[in-house]
């Protein structure tokens, strides 16, 4: 038998929405609601985790079961169910990136804005090309120069959700201290720098930067690196995505993603600089590397 083809995305996505809703009405577990509709609790579970598509059909009986008579929100899941089908451009890359990152990207390309904290390096959205091979050369000086390039292509890819005709919303907390690693050399340092303040002023109110000053107390040693993404539609729960050394994970549960929030917010609204501050702040340091 040949590989079961990983799910997609957004069948990752339908999959969750339709758990939120069992979850939120009076039908109680999987296995009650399967016993009403006559399924096995097997089927309904694999469809909540997006591992088993699911027909218009049963889709309809699902929705009419939990009582959802919003026509927008119906109009919705039978549309992502369809678009579900779809195996976007990041299921191609699985030889290159781990499934998890695959599906990071996946979520990425259909998120509405992303709000990145970042504590160690430059958000990936924002990196030069040179930037980011100096991050992958120290991060892993394995990995092959094809891989890498691979690598590489994909990050420029992903980037271009700038360009789209609905474009991602970046919201990025830098940590001032990631301005200090002279990731790649003085050169490189002063390159991305220069870029930053150059996608300020490309994309106004599409990429915004925000810098926690060093002598903010909520430093780098008080949390790790996150991504928020959230969805155009409102029913759509927003994703919190952690990488650390070691792995990856999203959390999805509304109370993790909330303690997420509401820290993403105390960072941006009481403890780093406002725009145009922040934008002084990284000509400071871009001064300083050019002087080097």
């Amino acid at each position: 038998m040949g590989a079961r083809a990983q799910p997609t995305a957004r069948q990752v996505r339908l999959g969750s929405i339709l758990r939120d809703l069992r979850e939120g009405g009076t039908h109680g577990s999987q296995d009650a609601v399967a016993r009403e509709l006559g399924w096995s609790e097997s089927k309904l579970s694999r469809i909540e985790s997006g591992r088993l598509g699911i027909n218009d059909a049963d889709l309809r009986t699902l929705l009419d079961l939990y009582k959802v008579k919003d026509r927008g929100l119906r109009a919705y899941v039978v549309d992502l169910r369809r678009r579900g089908n779809v195996r976007g451009w990041e299921t191609g890359i699985r030889s290159v990136v781990s499934a998890m990152y695959a599906d990071y990207i996946g979520y990425e390309s259909d998120a509405s804005d992303t709000y990145n904290a970042q504590t160690t390096l430059i958000p990936g959205l924002l990196q030069t090309y040179d930037y980011a091979a100096a991050v992958f050369s120290q991060h892993a000086p394995e990995m092959s120069e094809e891989v890498k390039n691979e690598r590489l292509a994909i990050r420029d890819r992903r980037q271009q959700a700038f360009n789209r005709p609905n474009p991602l919303v970046f919201w990025g907390i830098i940590s001032e201290s990631v301005f200090r690693h002279a990731i790649g050399g003085p050169d490189v340092m002063a390159a991305q720098l220069e870029h930053l303040l150059t996608l300020t002023k490309e994309y106004p109110g599409t990429i915004n930067i925000h810098v926690l000053p060093e002598s903010s107390e909520s430093h780098a040693a008080l949390f790790g690196p996150f991504v928020i993404l959230s969805f155009p539609e409102q029913w759509e729960p927003d994703i919190v995505y952690l990488e650390g050394l070691t792995g990856t994970r999203f959390l999805e549960e509304p109370g993790e993603v909330r303690a997420y929030s509401r820290l993403f917010n105390r960072l941006m609204m009481s403890e780093s600089l406002r725009g145009d501050d922040s934008l002084k702040l990284i000509e400071s340091h871009l001064k300083n590397y050019r002087k080097g």
